[in-house]
Order: structure tokens, then C-alpha cells, then sequence
């Protein structure tokens, strides 16, 4: 049973390993890079990948190592986030990275209440996958930026959804 275990967390760890590699090329293609703090569409101040926070420093100019490591950083709060409010997409990286650039994005917050998660909460996972494509709008208006990021992100997930589970590797 520990070893069980053991090769379970192992490949979990794998699996997340695959969901950040496919999701930080998305978030850096769709965020574009930007050194010097801006305010974005909807006026929140931004930095480096998509960044925002309280710990932007107005008028500094940040490094390609310093947008690097808060890039890192935000990816794995919005992992943790999107595995908190939906575990079960561990075992599904195609859909999980889907969902971590969707949650970079949005926010962890919008994430946990969104279709998206219901969906994939619900065992939807082309309905999650689908639903991806409703959040197209930033400041009440459609933006097409987010219609071609969203549909990248549906790309993704969509990917391997004739697959099975991971989940199915590891049980007895």
C-alpha cells in the first residue's frame, strides 16, 4: 500500500509537472512581457506576464529573472487554486493546464465559481473545456484577444479527451 502510495504521488507530481510546461507557454504567448509596470484593459496595474498585486513597484523596471520567478509563482497559485476547487483534474494535465491558464487569467476566485469549474466539477469535461469559450469579455466588452486565447486554451484541453484518466496507472 505505501508504495501504491508513493508511485501515486510520484505520478501526480509528473502530471503537474506536464500541466505547468503546457500551460506557461499559453500564459506567456497571451500575457506578452512587459518590464515596467502598465495599467491593463481594465485598468489594474500589471507587470512582466500578466502579474498584478499589491507587491508592484511602481516605476521600477523589472528584470527578465525577476518576471521569471513571479511568472513561477503565479502559475502555481493559480494551480493550486484550480486543484483546490476541482482535485480531480489532476489526473487530467491536458485539462488541468486548460484550466491553469484560464484561472492565470481570471483569477482563482473567478475560476472556483466559474462553468468552467462546475463543469469539470460535474465530469463535464468537454462541456469544461466548452465553456472556456464564454469568457471572452473584460470591462463589459468582448475583446478578441481573449477570443483567440480562450479558443487556444479549448485547443489544449480538448486534446485528450478520447484519453483515459491517469488516475487509471496508479490504482490497484
Amino acid at each position: 500500500m505505501v508504495k501504491q502510495v508513493m508511485v501515486g504521488a510520484g505520478v501526480g507530481a509528473a502530471l503537474m509537472g506536464i500541466a505547468i510546461t503546457q500551460s506557461a507557454p499559453v500564459v506567456e504567448r497571451w500575457e506578452g512581457t512587459r518590464y515596467t509596470p502598465y495599467k491593463d484593459i481594465v485598468g489594474v496595474l500589471t507587470v512582466c506576464q500578466g502579474h498584478t498585486g499589491p507587491d508592484i513597484v511602481v516605476n521600477k523596471v523589472y528584470s527578465k529573472q525577476e518576471c521569471r520567478e513571479l511568472t513561477e509563482k503565479d502559475l502555481n497559485i493559480a494551480m493550486t487554486g484550480v486543484l483546490k476547487t476541482s482535485p480531480h483534474l489532476l489526473w487530467h494535465p491536458m485539462q488541468l493546464a486548460a484550466a491553469i491558464s484560464f484561472s492565470y487569467n481570471v483569477g482563482t476566485g473567478t475560476y472556483a465559481t466559474s462553468s468552467v469549474a462546475r463543469r469539470f466539477n460535474a465530469g463535464d469535461f468537454h462541456g469544461g473545456c466548452e465553456a472556456l469559450k464564454l469568457y471572452k469579455y473584460a470591462g463589459g466588452k468582448i475583446v478578441q484577444g481573449l477570443i483567440n486565447r480562450r479558443e487556444h486554451e479549448y485547443n489544449i484541453c480538448i486534446s485528450t479527451l478520447s484519453v483515459p484518466s491517469f488516475k487509471n496507472l496508479v490504482q490497484p
